[in-house]
Formats: structure tokens, C-alpha cells, sequence
């Protein structure tokens, strides 16, 4: 028999549970193992991670006693062209997050310069990442068009040959913005997927019918997703 890899329900890689906060904590289980195994082998962690809504209520289910955080560093997945005191920037978002459930030793966040032209950050963002032998995990959501990170549906930087490039016409505020690459996720081994509610079911229907997809190009190893997402 054929094994079914489009993303559906009936895709062995997908998990779908009855509530989103259900889906949420099984992908906070999924991403402390995959933590816990890299600082196992090499005593730390290197994860990539968007922001999001997704994303934040996942790690808002790590537990303090579960891992040696102090020991991951964070790679942010992309990142806002805004000042590095803004609200809207998704490291300072991730920093909020991590240390309410963690408490103040939970790494080390590494995002793109903000003191940088976009291009410059860019540039010194993707040399930076070069120099990680090996990332445990990528751990990131999508929006409800269906974009992962900031790599937006059929947009050219989704066959970029670069590992970090810059966006210059986000159609979500702020139109710049600095994000990894499909070059960069694919060789990451454990490459995670969360997505809940029913307002992510048109993108979903998306994903496991279009194979051009950014969700497919990204080929999750694992789906955390709620019922209403799939429905």
C-alpha cells in the first residue's frame, strides 16, 4: 500500500486532537524531547522558532524542570525590519514567553540586527547561521494565507538560493522583513508544523492539495493541529 504523504488527516506525520490547547501540548512534549536528545549529544540545543500565536502558546507549556533550557539557543525564524524596543519584534516576543514559563535562564535568543539595513541584517543573519553545525529542531506556525515564517504563498523568495533573504512587500505590516529560507529549513531534521483553529482549515485544505505550497515545501517531519484546523 502506498504511504500517504500530502499533509492529510491520513498522513502518518499529522497529529490531530479534538482541542488546540491539546495539540499545543503535545507539540510542547514533541519539541522538549527533540531539546532534551540535543543537549544529550553535543550539551546544547540549537532550535529555530517563528512567533506567533501558535507558536507563543506552545512554549508557554515548557516546564522549567524539563530540560536544561540555559543550554538552547534560539534562532529566531524571521524577523520585523522594526526599532529593537518595538513591540511588534518577534525576538522580543519570544523573550516575553520563554521567561514567563521558564523563568529568567531559558538561553539564548539570536535574531537578525536591527541596527542593520534589512539587506545588511540579512546578510550578517544568514553568516551567523552558517556557522551552527547542527539545529535539533525547526518549530514554526502559519498564517491563515498559508505562510510560514515570512515566506508568503507563491512568492519568489520561496525558491531563494540564499539561507536568510529579505522581504520587501509583506502584505502584513511591516512590509520589510528579514526571514530564513526553505534552503535553510529543509536541512534541519526535525522541521514541526503548529496549526489550530478554524480560521487555518482554508490553508489547510491548501497545503494537502497544492504541492507548492509554502507548508509543503517546507515538509513538516511532524503536524500538531486541532480539529477545527482540519476540518
Amino acid at each position: 500500500m502506498a504511504v500517504n504523504r500530502d499533509l492529510s488527516s491520513h498522513d502518518s506525520r499529522v497529529h490531530i486532537y479534538p482541542t488546540d490547547n491539546e495539540a499545543f501540548v503535545a507539540a510542547a512534549a514533541a519539541f522538549t524531547d527533540l531539546v532534551r536528545l540535543g543537549i544529550s549529544k553535543n550539551q546544547t540545543s540549537n532550535v529555530i522558532l517563528a512567533a506567533g500565536n501558535s507558536i507563543s502558546k506552545t512554549l508557554s507549556l515548557l516546564s522549567s524542570i524539563d530540560a536544561d533550557w540555559p543550554n538552547v539557543n534560539w534562532y529566531l525564524a524571521d524577523e520585523r525590519c522594526v526599532d529593537a524596543e518595538s513591540n511588534l519584534r518577534n525576538d522580543k516576543q519570544i523573550a516575553d514567553v520563554l521567561r514567563n514559563s521558564l523563568g529568567a535562564r531559558y538561553g539564548r535568543i539570536f535574531s537578525p540586527s536591527s541596527y542593520l539595513t534589512p539587506k545588511e541584517a540579512a546578510a550578517e543573519y544568514a553568516s551567523r547561521i552558517e556557522q551552527i553545525n547542527m539545529f535539533d529542531l525547526c518549530l514554526l506556525g502559519m498564517g491563515n494565507d498559508g505562510h510560514i515564517a515570512s515566506l508568503l504563498p507563491n512568492h519568489q523568495a520561496l525558491s531563494s538560493s540564499k539561507v536568510c533573504c529579505e522581504i520587501i512587500d509583506s502584505p502584513n505590516p511591516p512590509a520589510q522583513r528579514i526571514t530564513l529560507t526553505l534552503k535553510m529549513f529543509v536541512q534541519v531534521e526535525n522541521r514541526i508544523l503548529v496549526t489550530t483553529g478554524s480560521s487555518k482549515s482554508d490553508a489547510v485544505t491548501d497545503y494537502t492539495t497544492n504541492p507548492i505550497s509554502p507548508v509543503r515545501l517546507y515538509n513538516p517531519t511532524a503536524i500538531f493541529a486541532d480539529q477545527a484546523a482540519y476540518s
